[in-house]
């Protein structure tokens, strides 16, 4: 199987990963999920403190992740096994537990958010017939006990939110899926020349805390990463006797070269649906540009040239001067630094150059100590 056709059948992949996201509503925030069960559960159960709990099957254990009333970390454990506490025995038989006498509970079940407890009412999340967490009550409002009725809705309510929860974690894990085909595909395309090995994953993670340090949200943070992982893509179309070159290029083989650009840009539009990839798809076109119109392919200026591919084009510029190539030693931090200064402006966009000028002096010019990235 060529590298071509291998490409092809990843991309494929990701487009069936892509439909699923869509499917998922995948905007969602996990967290946002969590606390949002559970603040309906407690104005519906009118409870005066609650904890939503999920089950991670990997490590048999489940694990307090949203609280109402007081906070995960005043828990006397944030941590249990199955079956252990009120909530792990729930978790393990699938059945609501209501207790309106406290004092006969022992104090090693861990069950309650209040040792001042008089009612605690817990409900299983069950989602197609699978256990994947439960929801803990603790005491009501008014200072009544909970009720029959009152599990009855809150078992209802439960069985609602756990779909939505369980079709939420579904999403969690082909986001991760999908990242790390993301950088199978960037490790792929540097693996083709020993001397660019990394150089994608660099060029994303200089352009990630670019995008962090211009305040981008945290979804338009995660879209430069992945348009910065992709944006040589491109360059599986171009012949390996011109990538491993070990001379300069010849005019003619420069052009071949350049074409990466727009190669990268039709492997990405087919991916669907490619609105997941826009940017991705504008930045592998466009990163050479640059702001006097001197780059290519398309001779853009200034802020015709998409912003992520701005940053990309900076990030890219920097990480090709300090890295060893066969026609070139490669240059200290601090005098790609000073090219960049120079070049600002002219090839490269002053307020991105100057941001990066920045994130470099607070490292003091040490790529080791680089802030690691948090977009995956």
């Amino acid at each position: 199987m060529t590298t071509i056709t291998k490409l092809e059948s990843k991309v494929k992949e990701l487009s069936k990963l892509l439909e699923a996201l869509k499917e998922l509503n995948a905007a969602i925030d996990l967290q946002d999920i969590f606390q949002g069960i559970l603040d309906q559960m407690v104005m519906i159960a009118e409870a005066k403190e609650a904890t939503l709990w999920v089950l991670e099957k990997e490590k048999n254990q489940i694990v307090a992740k949203a609280s109402s009333g007081t906070s995960t970390e005043s828990l006397p454990t944030s941590t249990l096994s199955i079956g252990e506490g009120i909530v792990g025995k729930v978790v393990k038989t699938g059945e609501a537990e209501l207790i309106t006498d406290t004092e006969n509970v022992i104090n090693s079940s861990v069950a309650y958010l209040s040792p001042r407890s008089t009612s605690i009412l817990t409900v299983p999340l069950l989602a197609k017939g699978q256990i994947i967490g439960a929801i803990q009550l603790n005491d009501k409002k008014d200072g009544g006990h909970f009720d029959t009725r009152d599990r009855e809705l809150a078992v209802i309510l439960a069985e609602q939110s756990a779909l939505s929860l369980h079709n939420s974690q579904m999403y969690d894990e082909l986001y991760k899926m999908f990242v790390s085909m993301i950088r199978m595909l960037a490790e792929a395309l540097d693996a083709r020349d020993p001397l660019t090995k990394g150089h994608s994953e660099r060029v994303a993670r200089y352009a990630w805390l670019i995008g962090k340090r211009m305040k981008l949200d945290a979804q338009d943070c995660f879209e430069l990463y992945q348009a910065a992982i992709l944006h040589d893509i491109g360059k599986i179309g171009i012949e390996d006797r011109i990538l491993r070159k070990t001379t300069g290029l010849t005019e003619s083989e420069y052009e071949l070269m350049k074409t990466h650009t727009e190669i990268g840009a039709r492997i990405l539009s087919a991916i669907q649906p490619n609105r997941f990839f826009q940017k991705s798809i504008d930045t592998a076109m466009l990163h050479h540009e640059r702001m006097d119109g001197s780059g290519y392919p398309k001779q853009l200026k200034g802020e015709e040239i998409p912003l992520f591919a701005r940053i990309v084009g900076v990030a890219d510029a920097f990480d090709a001067m300090t890295t060893v190539r066969t026609y070139s030693e490669g240059m200290s931090v601090r005098e790609a630094a000073a090219e960049l200064i120079r070049c600002k402006g002219s090839l490269f966009d002053a307020d991105i150059v100057d941001i990066f000028i920045e994130i470099l002096e607070n490292c003091s010019y040490d790529l080791q100590s680089f802030p690691k990235t948090d977009a995956v």
